[in-house]
């Protein structure tokens, strides 16, 4: 790769990884090619395969993006907030908004259909462990600083939750909130919550 200024590699990486974003949001991983991604970029083929090789890497920069995005959101939620009941409000919040989109299904999608291939199944692995530890930094604050009285194990508590708004995230971007009464599932969950802590 010739050489260039860090800032213009980061910019001309996240062009094109903003093109395969938008690529997996309207056609599917699986049927995306380095060419769809190319015609979206606006770049020659050889431009962008300096960057990445095939749509599984960038894919896999997306998915670490996405991992970054989310640890500094909770981070971010524990610094803002006194109580951490409210930091979970405000995750529930966001969620009721946001759960659901385009890309949401091709990263599904791309998990889904690797189920048969091991370093991918590692990866979805590993990243979920990640991004369970990850959350249960709010649940575990919140016990540390005397709010929370769990009635079950913070891990029991974390997989739950994640589990189920992964599952409100999925049915909402391919049905639609309304259909799915994400808010009124959202609800529930918040009651569940408001028990398992020992809020009173």
């Amino acid at each position: 790769m010739p050489k260039v200024s860090e800032a213009h590699f980061a910019q001309r990486r996240k062009q094109i990884l903003q093109a395969a974003q938008i690529v997996f949001s309207n056609k599917g991983f699986e049927p995306a090619t380095m060419q769809d991604i190319v015609n979206e970029t606006g770049m020659s083929r050889g431009g962008v395969y300096q960057y990445f090789s095939s749509t599984e890497a960038m894919m896999r920069a997306l998915l670490e993006e996405n991992n970054t995005d989310f640890e500094n959101f909770i981070n971010s939620l524990i610094q803002k907030h006194t109580k951490m009941w409210d930091a979970v409000q405000d995750y529930l919040e966001a969620l009721s908004h946001e759960a659901g989109t385009p890309f949401s299904i091709a990263v599904y999608e791309y998990f889904v259909t690797g189920w048969r291939n091991e370093e991918r199944k590692t990866y979805l692995r590993n990243r979920y462990l990640k991004g369970q530890n990850i959350f249960s930094r709010i649940f575990q604050e919140g016990v540390r600083r005397g709010e929370f009285i769990p009635q079950q194990p913070i891990e029991d508590i974390t997989r739950f939750f994640i589990n189920t708004t992964d599952g409100i995230a999925l049915e909402a971007a391919l049905l639609g909130h309304k259909t799915v009464g994400a808010p009124t599932q959202i609800d529930a969950l918040r009651l569940y919550l408001r028990a398992v802590l020992g809020i009173q």
